[in-house]
């Protein structure tokens, strides 16, 4: 069972608790088109797995978030790579996933999951090794995520998946309200943590990954999360569970939405909340600079979109030709901007402005050596269970 299949500025809330976090109500961060190579909508049924575009230019189909068809990035990338590009959009990564696995990976050639569903698409025969000699903007990338890529995608000494943008998860506070502290998840879980009364207004996520893992962090089970599974064992969801139900006298509530988080936060309903980075970038791009948001010292759970290629495309060179550019320099700025997420490559920092560095360009590295990249749970039924018991205690 998935653990996150949704980040950032999109996505359908599929399931309130197993399916991500979070539903599509945020303004358009990218103008979304529908590119063939006709100049009309995409259609899923004209797939350059079927056959090239006109005039010997091939057609390539991607399934992907909207922001990647930002008109920018789609011109520069059909001049750069001599193709059309049909672009589908997909509102999370278990779509995307359950619409190759249901056979209509034939009429796409790529797609761009979360990093948790390339090992699902490797699993199912879906995806064709990387052709590195051709995506040679990988050399960029940040180390770290080449090290996920060698964990996350590789098999038989080859890789199948490509890292192109990040986000992350910890929490984020009211500086108006709550002064400066070491960041630690002892915010969420310990009264007298910071001078600030906060009775009543902390926020959750609505989520039973992404809140028990804040949890079992916070009491220091980093351990399970270091294997290729999440692997929390009966006594420690048991603990998770108790520090959860002891938490809620504390909560204003738990939250799912993005929208709905920026709307209750703008609205001083809570002073501190779980988050993604993402929400609090759109808060700073919108001139509000009291937000903070803080990478807690024990760990922060991550995401990454990754690019595949369908094992049954025929354009499968071209494909990857693609995915070189959306992590080139410049594409990957513009990527970043569009989406108010960073891309795998620092050099994007050139093309962006000192303010839009600080929002989305410049990483601190020792912030990326703190992520925890989303996995597979261990008898992830168990946490729910648990999830169940919190929510109604």
């Amino acid at each position: 069972m998935p653990v996150e299949d949704t980040h950032g500025s999109r996505a359908t809330d599929e399931s309130s608790t197993t399916n991500g976090s979070r539903s599509d109500g945020r303004p358009a961060v990218g103008r979304r088109r529908f590119l063939a190579a006709t100049g009309t909508a995409a259609t899923v049924g004209a797939a350059g797995c079927l056959g090239g575009g006109g005039g010997g230019t091939p057609t390539i189909n991607i399934l992907t978030w909207e922001e990647y068809a930002n008109d920018d990035i789609q011109s520069r990338i059909e001049e750069n790579a001599g193709v059309n590009l049909s672009i589908t959009k997909s509102t999370s990564s278990s779509e995307m996933f359950s619409t190759w696995n249901s056979g209509q990976n034939e009429q796409y050639d790529i797609a761009i999951p979360n990093n948790n569903y390339v090992p699902k698409m490797m699993n199912a025969d879906l995806v064709s090794p990387v052709q590195e000699d051709v995506v040679s903007n990988y050399d960029a990338v940040y180390d770290v995520f080449k090290d996920f890529a060698d964990s996350q995608f590789t098999s038989g000494g080859d890789m199948y998946g490509v890292p192109i943008r990040f986000g992350w998860y910890g929490y984020s506070y009211d500086s108006r309200s709550v002064s400066d502290h070491e960041d630690s998840y002892k915010v969420l879980f310990e009264e007298d943590y910071v001078d600030a009364d906060l009775g009543g207004s902390l926020i959750m996520y609505d989520n039973h990954f992404k809140a028990m893992s804040a949890a079992a962090l916070y009491l220091g089970y980093r351990d399970a999360f270091e294997g290729s599974r999440v692997t929390l064992s009966g006594d420690q969801i048991d603990e998770v569970k108790q520090l959860m139900i002891d938490q809620k006298p504390r909560l204003q509530g738990y939250i799912a939405a993005d929208p709905t988080y920026i709307k209750n936060f703008n609205q001083g309903n809570f002073l501190v909340g779980q988050s993604g980075r993402n929400e609090i970038v759109e808060m700073w791009s919108n001139d509000n600079d009291w937000p903070t948001m803080a990478a807690p010292t024990e760990g922060s759970l991550a995401w990454f979109e990754s690019a595949v290629v369908s094992s049954a495309s025929s354009n499968e060179e071209a494909a990857w030709e693609v995915i070189n550019e959306y992590i080139s320099a410049r594409n990957g700025a513009t990527l970043a901007k569009a989406g108010y997420s960073p891309s795998v490559n620092p050099n994007t920092q050139d093309n962006l402005t000192e303010q839009e560095n600080e929002m989305f360009g410049s990483i601190d590295p020792a912030r990326l050596e703190q992520m925890i990249p989303f996995k597979a749970v261990e008898n992830e039924e168990s946490w729910i269970t648990a999830w169940e018991e919190i929510k109604s205690a």
